[in-house]
């Protein structure tokens, strides 16, 4: 007896919505909202430190430190998230884990092991660019290495009642938040848009040009300093293209700024901030990166770039090897006898 034939069709699944207007539009629209809310709550929190401090901090400068600005940036975070998920649903019409709000390939393994290899990566990044310092001629540059700083070793600022070491893990904590704030804006949502019209490369720089001209009113910045931050976008969008996670490139964003400013006690961007160790670098501001910090070096452009090219090569090569792959499924299928 024959078996009939199914001939029941598969259920169709509907198309996604498609966005609301052009991505260049969503992207200019949400940067603009995004620097409205900021220069709001950059007046109130000027505000509260101006009428605050005083009156009931006159001498210890809390509210006039780069401590408190990070606590003021983590403080933005909920409506940073709120403003992007506004965006995202009813100009994207999409979700928040379309950005990359979201494990990264591989799942929650490949997260907590990413826990530790990305710090590994950027202090690797940070002791090659140390080592360069390093060995250059005296008469360009060097290192002085001073120990324990003296605001670790006296038990940290005056406003601080804890142990030291616990400012720096709050410290490491801020940064990271810090860090995803920028990678949700930067890497989740400008970035993604552009690639709605562009390829990936393409998008990665537009979006690392805009990352480093939002930098571009920091003290002391310079045009190497400039140059080295479209680097550094174009190695975070590549962690983020890779694991199609923002979860990576926080954690690296953050570290860097952690490492540089809290255990080097160098600049980060031209600021500051309590630090575990007492390091100075001289010679040369075009090679040491001066008063603006590592990022400001000629030496950092040098392992920018051949890191860039890495990544993107891989990125490139992974690519090929997708596309391949179909292909030559297919001529097995064509030539297959059955």
């Amino acid at each position: 007896m024959e078996t009939p034939l199914d001939t029941t069709l598969p259920p169709v699944v509907p198309a996604p919505p498609r966005p609301r207007g052009h991505p260049l539009l969503r992207a200019a629209l949400y940067l603009a909202a995004y620097i409205l809310v900021q220069t709001a709550l950059s007046f109130l929190f000027g505000a509260l430190a101006f009428a605050v401090e005083d009156r009931f901090l006159p001498e210890e400068g809390f509210l006039r430190s780069t401590e408190f600005l990070l606590i003021a940036v983590a403080l933005q975070a909920p409506l940073v998230v709120g403003l992007t998920w506004l965006f995202v649903r009813f100009l994207d019409r999409g979700t928040l884990a379309s950005l990359g709000i979201r494990w990264p390939r591989g799942g929650r393994g490949v997260a907590m092991r990413q826990l530790v290899t990305m710090p590994v990566g950027v202090l690797a990044l940070v002791g090659a660019w140390l080592l360069l310092i390093l060995i250059l001629p005296p008469a360009l540059g060097g290192l002085r290495f001073g120990g324990i700083s003296a605001a670790f070793s006296s038990g940290g600022p005056s406003w601080w009642p804890l142990p030291p070491a616990l400012l720096l893990g709050v410290l490491l904590l801020l940064f990271l938040i810090q860090g995803g704030i920028e990678e949700l804006i930067v890497r989740g949502y400008i970035y993604r848009a552009l690639k709605e019209r562009w390829r990936p490369w393409w998008a990665a720089l537009a979006s690392s040009v805009l990352f480093s001209l939002l930098h571009a009113a920091n003290p002391n910045v310079s045009v190497v300093a400039l140059l080295n931050i479209i680097l550094a976008g174009l190695v975070l969008a590549a962690l983020v293209e890779r694991s199609g996670s923002l979860w990576s490139a926080t954690l690296a964003h953050g570290w860097w700024n952690f490492a540089i400013s809290c255990l080097l006690s160098l600049p980060v961007s031209g600021l500051r901030v309590f630090h575990l160790l007492d390091t100075s670098v001289a010679g040369d501001e075009k090679l040491t990166g001066g008063s603006f910090g590592p990022e400001g070096s000629l030496l950092l452009t040098f392992l920018g770039a051949i890191l860039t090219t890495i990544l993107w090569w891989r990125l490139r090569q992974d690519r090929r090897r997708e596309d391949i792959a179909p292909s030559a499924l297919e001529d097995v299928a064509g030539r297959s006898p059955l």
